[in-house]
């Protein structure tokens, strides 16, 4: 069985990309809840939402986008590195577990997927507390 060669740096950097990405988020929108609340940041509402939900939001979303689209990649090289190429193919899982580069990109993928969910999750605290207000 051949396997079609993809650079194995691609999964790599889906992997460690996906990972940063969310770092990155948590760490802003944390941050910045912090400072913006001491400081006074953001005093206005937009549809009902704070200033600084309205701006916790924009962010999510913002991280949201390429986290998708790096489980998109990952799914795509995933796809590439089945022998059989059928949508039915009931070996599916198999085929992954022969090799490491197939294992890869999927381990990428699930990682990114549950990245992602994380980052979706994260919506819940930032639309139902209000953060600022004391007592």
């Amino acid at each position: 069985m051949q396997l079609p060669q993809i650079d194995l740096h691609q999964t790599r950097w889906n992997l460690t990309l996906g990972i940063t990405i969310w770092f990155l988020y948590l760490n802003l929108v944390y941050g910045l809840t912090s400072v913006a609340c001491r400081w006074g940041w953001f005093p206005f509402t937009i549809g009902g939402l704070s200033g600084l939900q309205f701006v916790d939001g924009i962010i999510t979303l913002i991280a949201l986008v390429p986290v998708v689209l790096l489980i998109y990649f990952a799914w795509d090289n995933w796809r590439q590195y089945q022998t059989d190429k059928s949508r039915d193919n009931p070996r599916m899982l198999q085929q992954t577990e022969q090799d490491r580069r197939p294992l890869g990109a999927f381990t990428a993928m699930l990682i990114n997927s549950l990245l992602a969910l994380f980052v979706i999750m994260n919506f819940a605290p930032i639309l139902a507390l209000a953060v600022c207000n004391q007592g």
